[in-house]
């Protein structure tokens, strides 16, 4: 789908257009390859980027194709399960357009009143985007540290359900490591080859410092998972011999009984056999066993 979008100095409210004018946002969504050559071909895009911009496994980047940058940046989409997908951005000459296979909640931002996004100023209107896009990688990244500190306070009493969303954490705080690292070296490329005003060089020189941190949190986040992983193994060994050690003196406890009271059960003439009292003596021995064994591990620091 295509949309034509247009604001000015004078008019700064977005304002959807019927068709493209001279400074519009090109706003395209989950176009089929039909609407990509069509595009490609009006605007004089490049095909092969265009189509990047709907491959979901597309790292940050920037390339340069004659007068055109395209901009390459990951989105996270709002699901039950976080979703990574790619967003191109290309400045052209007379245009800006913005290219995605899922709709993004930059749009909703985009749209409030007190936004500036002036369709006109190109390069500022790119630099809005991205620091858009930053913020919700920052919002998402910040949860997802809270969750994995909360797991690490509740260790001793995590779940099979509780290791699993830690695990699945672990797989989040990957890619974000991964694509903040790309998305680094993207903005690095943008302020040495793109002329960009003193105002919005303040504005991806604070997405540079911010990329830094939200990688080094990712990566401190990543640190505590793998504390957390560890320490939960160690606990479950812990458990598994606490219960095999239980399960062994248990074993041991009822095996002497059952060995005394299976000799006097066989057919045999044994000590004590004809004795009204024998079963009383039996059980004096089989108690006096008993304490000598509750001694011994008592000893070993078994029990």
């Amino acid at each position: 789908m295509i949309t034509y979008y247009k604001s000015t100095l004078k008019q700064p409210r977005l304002k959807k257009l019927n068709k493209f004018q001279v400074g519009s946002w090109i706003n395209v969504i989950n176009p089929p390859h039909k609407e990509i050559n069509e595009i490609a071909s009006t605007f004089g895009l490049d095909k092969r980027n265009l189509n990047s911009g709907m491959d979901q496994n597309e790292l940050p980047r920037i390339d340069f194709v004659g007068d055109n940058t395209y901009i390459f940046v990951k989105i996270i989409t709002p699901k039950e399960k976080m979703e990574f997908n790619t967003v191109l951005i290309v400045i052209a000459d007379n245009f800006i357009l913005t290219l995605s296979k899922e709709p993004a909640d930059y749009m909703q931002d985009i749209f409030k009143k007190d936004s500036e996004f002036i369709s006109t100023q190109r390069v500022k209107c790119a630099m809005k985007l991205l620091f858009i896009i930053n913020q919700g990688f920052e919002n998402n990244t910040t949860s997802i540290v809270k969750l994995v500190n909360s797991k690490k306070n509740y260790l001793r009493k995590l779940k099979s359900k509780d290791v699993n969303d830690v695990l699945e954490h672990e797989d989040n705080l990957n890619t974000l490591v991964t694509t903040y690292y790309y998305t680094n070296l993207l903005y690095d490329r943008m302020i040495k080859k793109i002329k960009i005003f003193e105002a919005d060089r303040e504005i991806i020189e604070d997405l540079v410092i911010e990329t830094h941190q939200g990688y080094n949190l990712c990566r401190s986040s990543l640190k505590t998972i793998s504390h957390i992983r560890n320490s939960y193994n160690i606990m479950l060994s812990n458990r598994l011999n606490r219960v095999i050690t239980i399960l062994t003196i248990f074993t041991i406890f009822i095996s002497v009984p059952a060995a005394i009271s299976g000799l006097y059960g066989m057919n045999l003439v044994l000590p004590l056999a004809k004795n009204s009292m024998a079963f009383y003596y039996v059980l004096m021995m089989v108690g006096i066993v008993w304490l000598i064994f509750a001694w011994f591990f008592k000893k070993e620091d078994v029990l």
